[in-house]
């Protein structure tokens, strides 16, 4: 008891190591970098396979053809159930052939060792009776045993009732025991069991020190490793040391990638781990379980896809939420800079006009300057999608203010000319503003088209097909795509828009009017508009 008690307090210490956040992260990278490359492994993978189905298309016996199945069901049983699932009865088949009691029960084995993984359990134990036991040969007594162990592992995990599962435990518990009896000592595997007995026995430090000796010395890209890591994170979990299981939790990950594992639990278990503890790495997290949702349904594991399934909403339901608020905030700022350049616009004509409040207009505009730059150091606190979008209609405002002191400079020198004739001809044109406005409908149109790239077709979609709205050359919105692009913005009043496009609200309205009568589904035109870019 002791002794329990002291490895407990010194487990606690490591929790609390410095040196753990900086190893923390960089595993977390090494990670991230993994499931990028994630096609690459299955490619390689996918290669070797193609290679052995090129030596079944020669001219081999029917035992060669055996060998070859059992290795192409080596590299698919962790990789693609119904794949590896064809191999077996193409096997099952040959055996009978040859009528080799030897290749019968492999051949059996392989099939419960699949149906077990993908959640069959029962139909693995009872497969399991067709192989006698005291009949076997002797080289697939490793075989058996820890088939008829992984039967009833995965029998435990799906059960739900304490006594059924219990006993299955203790099934599984004493075929472990048996594959156990069978290796040479100092293996691997012979490792792996003997913690796997001391697990069961309740003897938890003594497991954790011969897995913490055996998996450096290991290649990552086995399978093994990956279930030693795992079995570590469990034993630290335990423990109450989570900096520690967190970190045999990602190397558990890692190598179930490198070695294109879809049959894993690491994923699954890390990204529910970072959605509890670390809200910072919820995308992470998010990211990690539909990695994980993707392997069972690629290898096609039921209960994987169960186990997932149970956590998924979870942390997708978050993930959405965090999505919607960032989404909010990003529409709050556009929104803000929106007005800021229309105030900016409103205080350039208003000064053409009052050059004599030019000090006063200078002073407002240094203000809103200062503004602005409040708000840019606001904003910088968003993604870069943001900072993207808020930089181009900063730019937008600076361009302004610039041609409002240049005009500024000329309207001084047209009266110091006495030049006030020209000056009124100047002032009295409205190129100059119709100007302004059409470089901000084109940046409106830009930014908006950045935010909903496919916006023009999914908008087209709605409408009947001989009613959608065909852009003319160089134009990237009209008038009616500007209505519904506010629209989609979540600005619904129809005065609103009218102020925003400078239409009356009687033709806003007209033209809303007209566009949902060409709808396909009028009743929920509006509803579909607000799904676009979701």
């Amino acid at each position: 008891m002791k002794k329990v008690i002291i490895f407990g307090i010194l487990l606690g210490l490591l929790g609390v190591n410095p040196c753990l956040a900086d190893e923390r992260e960089d595993l977390l990278r090494e990670l991230d970098r993994k499931v990028k490359e994630r096609p690459l492994y299955m490619k390689r993978k996918e290669v070797r396979i193609d290679s052995l189905k090129r030596l079944l298309f020669t001219e081999l016996l029917l035992e060669e053809q055996y060998r070859v199945n059992n290795l192409i069901y080596d590299e698919y049983y962790t990789y693609r159930y119904d794949s590896a699932m064809i191999y077996v009865a193409r096997n099952k088949t040959i055996a009978e052939k040859l009528n080799i009691q030897k290749y019968k029960d492999e051949t059996n084995l392989h099939l419960s060792v699949l149906l077990s993984t993908t959640g069959l359990f029962r139909e693995a134990i009872e497969n399991l009776h067709n192989v006698q036991r005291s009949q076997i040969d002797s080289s697939l007594l490793d075989l058996y045993y820890t088939t008829c162990e992984w039967a009833y592992c995965c029998a435990a995990e799906m059960t739900v009732g304490a006594s059924y599962s219990s006993l299955y435990r203790e099934k599984e518990y004493l075929y472990s025991d048996s594959v156990f009896a069978l290796l040479k000592e100092g293996s691997f595997r012979y490792n792996y069991f003997k913690s796997k007995t001391l697990m069961t026995r309740g003897k938890m430090e003594e497991a954790l020190q011969i897995l913490l000796a055996t998996y450096p010395s290991m290649p990552v890209n086995i399978r093994l490793y990956a279930m030693i890591t795992n079995d570590i994170a469990t034993i630290y979990n335990k423990f109450g040391n989570e900096r520690s299981a967190e970190k045999f939790l990602i190397l558990s990950a890692i190598s179930d990638i490198e070695c294109s594992l879809k049959e894993n639990m690491a994923g699954q278990t890390l990204a529910l781990y970072l959605f509890n503890h670390y809200p910072k790495d919820l995308d992470r997290a998010y990211h990690y379980i539909q990695c994980a949702m993707e392997d069972a349904r690629f290898y096609n594991n039921r209960m994987r896809i169960v186990q997932i399934s149970k956590k998924l909403p979870l942390i997708v339901q978050a993930y959405q939420t965090q999505s919607e608020r960032e989404k909010g905030r990003l529409f709050i700022a556009l929104s803000v800079v929106s007005l800021l350049s229309l105030l900016t616009v409103v205080s350039l004509f208003y000064t053409y006009r009052q050059m004599k409040l030019s000090h006063k207009k200078r002073d407002e505009t240094d203000r809103l300057n200062r503004q602005m730059q409040l708000l840019n150091v606001q904003l910088q606190k968003t993604n870069h999608t943001k900072e993207e979008y808020i930089g181009m209609f900063m730019d937008l405002c600076s361009s302004y203010i610039e041609k409002l002191d240049k005009y500024r400079n000329m309207v001084r020198l047209k009266i110091s000319a006495k030049e006030v004739e020209d000056l009124y001809r100047m002032v009295s044109s409205s190129r100059i503003i119709e100007a302004e406005w059409n470089d901000f409908f084109n940046n409106f149109d830009t930014t908006f088209l950045k935010l909903f790239p496919t916006f023009v077709e999914d908008f087209n979609k709605l409408l009947q097909p001989d009613k959608g709205i065909v852009l003319k050359r160089n134009e990237k919105l009209n008038m009616n795509l500007r209505i519904f692009a506010l629209i989609r913005l979540g600005i619904s009043d129809s005065s609103k828009i009218a102020s925003f496009l400078r239409y009356s609200p009687q033709t806003v309205y007209n033209h809303r009017t007209k566009i949902r009568n060409a709808a396909r589904n009028r009743n929920s035109f509006e509803k579909q508009l607000m799904e676009i870019g979701k």
